[in-house]
C-alpha cells in the first residue's frame, strides 16, 4: 500500500512546504520574535555591510508598523496586528537613496543566516518592490532553505527519523523557519548536523577525509549563524572509535572538525573589536552564582517550566502572554514525541555510551544557554525582573532537543515491532494525521489570534 512505501523525509517535505507557506503568509508582519531587527540586518547585509555597528542606515520606506515605527511591545500580538491596516505599505516602493538611521538588536550576528533574505532584497531593489512584499518573499526563501536542508538530514539519518520529523514540524519550529529570523537557518543546520553525525556513527565503512570535511562545514555553518550551537561538534565522539584507523587519526579528525569554526570565531571577534572599538556586551557582566541566586534560579525554573514548554512547542507572538497554543495541545505534542522516540522502528539504536554522549551534549547545551543568558543580561536583572528569567526563551532549546529524545530509544521495543506486519503503515498514518491536525489547529490560532 501507499503508506508502506512513503518515506519520512517526503512526509516532512510535504507538510513543511504546505503549512510553512501558509504560516509565512498568514503570520502578520514582523510578529515572529525579533523579526524586525533581523529584517533590518538583512538589508544591511544586502548592501555589502558584513560587519555592523548601531545605528545602521536603512531606507525610510522601511517605516512599517513593527519596524521603524515606534510600536509598543504590546502590539506584537496577532489580535493587535489585525487592527493595523497594512494595505498602504504594499504600495510603498523601496528607495535606497532616501535613508535614515535605525537600530537592530541582531547587529552582532554574522551575515550567513541573512544571505537568503539579503538576496531577495537586492533583487527587489531592481524592481523598486515594496519592503513589506520583500519581507514575505524573504520568509518564503528561508522556508525553502530550511525545507531542503532538513529534508536531506532526515534522508541520511539512520535512526530516529520520526522524532526529527516531529521536532522539525513543531509549530514553533515551522514558525521560525517561515520567518526572516536567523533562527531559520540555525535550526536547519542544527538538525542536519546531528543527522550527519548519526549517519557517520552507523555507516559500514570507516570515516574518511570527505566525511570530516562535511562535518567541519556544518559546524562552521553553525558557528556562523549562532555560535552557541557549534557545541554540537562534541557529537563527534558519538562516532565509535573503530570507525577510525587509529587514536591519532581520531584526534586529528576532531581537530579538523572544530578548528575552522574556532579560528573564524576568533577572527570575527577580532574584527568586531577593531570595527566597534568595544567588547561585546555579553562579556561585560560579572557572573557569580551565589547560593541565594542558585536557589532562586531553581525555583524560577520550576515555576517557568510550563512557559518554556509552550514557547518551545508553539507560541506565535513575542511572548507567552501573546498567542500560545493551548497547554493541552502542547503537552500532547510532547507526549507523542516521547512515544515516537520510544516506539520508532529503525535498524540501528544508540548504545549506552552513545546515549550518554548525547545526554552530555544536551546538558552542556542547556547549561551554556543559561550561562550566556546570565552574561548577557546580568545575574541580578536576570533573576529579579518580574520574578522570571528574562533572557531565556523556549525556542533556544529546539536545536538541542533531538539529543534528549535520542536517549529514549529502546532496542527491545524496536526489535519487537521491527518485523510486525503493517506496523510501519499504521505509524505513518498516525504521524500524518497527528501532524496534519496539529498544524491545522496552529494555522487557526495563527489566523485568529484566539488565546487560551
Amino acid at each position: 500500500m501507499f503508506l508502506d512505501g512513503i518515506k519520512v523525509e517526503v512526509i516532512f517535505l510535504f507538510f513543511c512546504l504546505i503549512f510553512g507557506s501558509i504560516f509565512a503568509v498568514v503570520n502578520p508582519p514582523f510578529l515572529t520574535t525579533d523579526e524586525d531587527s533581523h529584517f533590518l540586518k538583512s538589508f544591511d547585509v544586502s548592501q555589502g555591510n558584513f560587519i555592523h555597528s548601531n545605528p545602521i542606515k536603512v531606507p525610510k520606506s522601511f517605516s512599517i508598523p513593527g519596524v521603524l515605527c515606534l510600536t509598543p511591545i504590546e502590539l506584537y500580538t496577532i489580535e493587535n496586528s489585525k487592527k493595523i491596516n497594512y494595505t498602504p505599505y504594499f504600495n510603498t516602493q523601496l528607495n535606497v537613496n532616501d535613508m535614515q538611521e535605525a537600530r537592530s538588536t541582531a547587529i552582532s550576528y554574522m551575515p550567513l543566516p541573512y544571505l537568503g533574505v539579503a538576496f531577495v532584497i537586492k533583487v527587489g531593489e531592481l524592481f523598486n518592490a515594496s519592503p513589506l512584499v520583500l519581507m514575505y518573499f524573504g520568509r518564503l526563501i528561508n522556508l525553502l532553505i530550511y525545507a531542503i536542508i532538513v529534508y536531506f538530514g532526515i534522508k541520511i539519518v539512520p535512526t530516529g527519523k520520526y522524532m526529527f520529523l516531529l521536532i522539525a514540524l513543531m509549530p514553533k519550529s515551522l514558525n521560525l523557519a517561515a520567518s526572516v529570523s536567523a533562527d531559520s537557518l540555525n535550526l536547519a543546520l542544527s538538525f542536519f548536523t546531528i543527522c550527519l553525525f548519526l549517519n557517520l556513527a552507523f555507516k559500514e565503512d570507516r570515516i574518511h577525509r570527505k566525511d570530516v570535511f562535511f562535518v567541519s562545514v556544518c559546524i562552521l555553518g553553525l558557528a556562523l549563524s549562532k555560535q552557541i550551537y557549534a557545541l554540537l561538534g562534541l557529537l563527534f565522539f558519538i562516532v565509535p572509535k573503530d570507525k577510525f584507523l587509529s587514536l591519532k587519526s581520531r584526534i586529528i579528525y576532531f581537530i579538523y572538525t572544530i578548528l575552522p569554526s574556532f579560528i573564524f570565531f576568533i577572527f570575527w571577534s577580532y574584527l568586531r573589536f577593531i570595527y566597534n572599538n568595544t567588547i561585546h556586551q555579553s562579556i561585560t557582566h560579572q557572573y557569580y552564582l551565589t547560593p541565594t541566586i542558585f536557589l532562586t534560579l531553581i525555583s524560577i525554573i520550576i515555576t517557568e517550566f510550563n512557559k518554556w514548554v509552550v514557547l518551545f512547542v508553539g507560541c506565535f507572538g513575542w511572548s507567552i502572554l501573546d498567542d500560545p497554543l493551548p497547554l493541552s495541545i502542547v503537552y500532547l505534542y510532547i507526549s507523542v514525541l516521547i512515544f515516537v522516540s520510544i516506539f520508532d522502528i529503525c535498524k540501528f539504536s544508540l548504545s549506552i555510551k552513545q546515549k550518554l554522549i548525547s545526554l552530555f551534549c544536551f546538558i552542556m547545551g542547556i547549561m551554556t544557554i543559561f550561562y550566556v543568558a546570565f552574561k548577557w543580561v546580568g545575574s541580578e536583572s536576570l533573576v529579579y525582573i518580574c520574578g522570571t528569567i528574562w533572557g531565556i526563551q523556549g525556542r533556544y532549546f529546539i536545536p538541542f532537543a533531538p539529543l534528549f529524545f535520542l536517549i529514549l530509544q529502546n532496542q527491545k521495543v524496536t526489535n519487537y515491532f521491527l518485523y510486525r506486519k503493517d506496523y510501519l503503515k499504521y505509524l505513518n498514518l498516525f504521524i500524518i494525521i497527528f501532524v496534519g491536525v496539529t498544524l491545522t489547529i496552529s494555522t487557526y490560532y495563527l489566523c485568529t489570534g484566539v488565546r487560551n
